[in-house]
């Protein structure tokens, strides 16, 4: 006879979320680089171990919390799909030299005293054509990466520009599977969303832009030991550099422009890249084969290993060496891990109903338009740092409010602007978190290091709600269930 299944109390559902906090808390201050390599991962099962015991005690059985797993690991897949997807063309883009010549073309135009702006907008731009965050980071973020290096910037707030754009790109752009789901989850038109969502993003991304241009005046300067001239001689050294390598690039976004899903265009791009490496750099591939010209066999070892595994330049400078080493498919293995550990992790809170039961408390305590909307962003912040994924973060939260939004007399707009101010921009925050961990994995920097300089992401909820609480471009509608102004003047 089945166990008699009770609903977790509020107190047993923070249970989980605070033993992830504290272990990851733990692995942060005595693991440090260590973390990404397998510590999280750790802390994620020995969370979901804590959550199915509670779960269990609840009346849950083994089966029930197996299949909220496997739900929640199908629905990863996609995202496990691109970012193998994506080690893979980083490994032929750096190999073909695209990326070194965006770097190189980079050099003559970009400079410390406003490059850090440069790369928000930058990103923002390529972002916004696209519709795709990931993407743009996975290509022109690397080279921008690469870029601010020589100019003197850390990595932490080179990749804080580049993510800040990025997703700002990605959250106002049609194009965007996060703009088109809360728009469809809100019950809005896609451009009356983003037409509304520019009133908090426009402020937003401002606000980012002065940050960046005052840490880009005192903060970059040319390295002693590297010069731009050196690093640009070293690059047409090693590698062939034409605008004929952009090629690839331009085909990428033509594939995207025409909605291509996101797999098949990566792939695509990865072969294109593949077949620009042996046209473009047939000397490159000889020495690295080993055979010292090119051949078909060596071709094939050596595009094969920039797919998969680590492909490594000797120009005898170190910097440079490490600017230019890919690790292919290979190097995303670890957020791959951490992925699919942070979907047991959301599995098991699901199944136990722990999700649920969190934000059923904080809606009870909802009064006011601001608080409304500060639960929906707290409530995707949790799902983002829970479930670790940003759809399920702007989908649930987005059936959980929308008839809290619709009793309150507020037009769709609102809620949709704020999943997407707090569900999709802070996604990339969380270390576990399939855009967090994907963006650390690329760029090669940890989620926490970055976190401090990914400005737009966290000021975006801050922004949604301090207009909710301000009363600033509130659509109000009339209450579900009273009567159009007209028709109560009638009466």
């Amino acid at each position: 006879m089945r166990k008699t299944v009770k609903s977790p109390t509020v107190f047993q559902s923070l249970i989980p979320v605070a033993v992830l906090i504290v272990l990851i808390g733990l692995n942060v201050t005595l693991l440090g680089d260590e973390t990404l390599a397998g510590a999280n991962q750790m802390s994620l099962l020995i969370a979901s171990g804590v959550t199915a015991c509670i779960a269990i005690r609840n009346g849950k059985t083994w089966g029930d919390i197996l299949e909220g797993i496997v739900r929640t690991l199908t629905g990863a897949i996609p995202a496990i799909l691109i970012l193998l997807m994506i080690g893979v063309l980083s490994g032929t883009w750096m190999l073909s030299g695209i990326i070194p010549a965006m770097i190189h073309y980079g050099l003559y135009v970009l400079r410390p005293e406003y490059f850090l702006p440069a790369t928000v907008v930058i990103s923002a731009l390529i972002s916004l054509a696209t519709g795709s965050s990931w993407s743009t980071v996975a290509t022109v973020g690397v080279a921008l990466l690469g870029i601010g290096r020589t100019l003197g910037f850390g990595d932490p707030v080179i990749a804080g520009a580049i993510i800040s754009g990025a997703y700002f790109g990605d959250k106002v752009s049609p194009l965007s599977d996060t703009t088109n789901l809360a728009a469809a989850i809100a019950g809005t038109n896609l451009f009356t969303h983003i037409r509304y969502m520019l009133y908090t993003t426009l402020p937003t991304i401002f606000v980012t832009l002065i940050i960046f241009t005052i840490l880009s005046i005192g903060g970059g300067k040319i390295a002693a030991d590297v010069s731009v001239a050196d690093t640009q001689r070293m690059i047409t050294d090693y590698y062939y550099i034409s605008p004929v390598l952009f090629l690839v690039p331009l085909a990428a976004v033509a594939m995207i422009v025409f909605k291509m899903p996101p797999v098949p265009v990566l792939f695509v791009g990865s072969l294109l890249g593949g077949v620009m490496a042996v046209v473009c750099q047939p000397e490159l591939i000889g020495s690295l084969s080993g055979d010292g010209t090119l051949t078909a066999g060596g071709a094939y070892r050596v595009v094969s290993r920039a797919m998969y595994g680590t492909v490594s330049p000797e120009t005898g400078d170190p910097m440079v060496d490490s600017l230019f080493t890919s690790r292919g498919m290979a190097g995303m293995l670890n957020t791959v891990w951490l992925i699919i550990t942070a979907m047991i992790f959301g599995g098991v809170m699901e199944a136990g109903q722990f999700l649920e039961r969190i934000t059923t408390a904080l809606i009870r305590r909802v009064r006011s338009t601001g608080g409304l909307v500060s639960a929906t962003a707290g409530t995707c912040v949790l799902f983002n740092s829970t479930a670790s994924d940003q759809y399920l973060a702007i989908v649930i939260p987005g059936k959980i409010f929308g008839s809290a939004y619709r009793r309150k007399g507020l037009a769709p707009e609102v809620l949709s602007r704020t999943l997407e101010d707090a569900g999709t921009a802070t996604s990339v925050l969380i270390p576990w978190n399939t855009c967090g961990a994907t963006q650390a994995g690329v760029l090669n920097v940890a989620t926490v290091a970055y976190l401090p300089y990914a400005f737009f992401c966290y000021i975006s909820p801050l922004m949604s709600i301090l207009f909710a609480w301000l009363g600033l471009r509130i659509r109000r509608i009339p209450p579900q269930g009273a009567l159009p102004e007209t028709e109560n003047r009638n009466k």
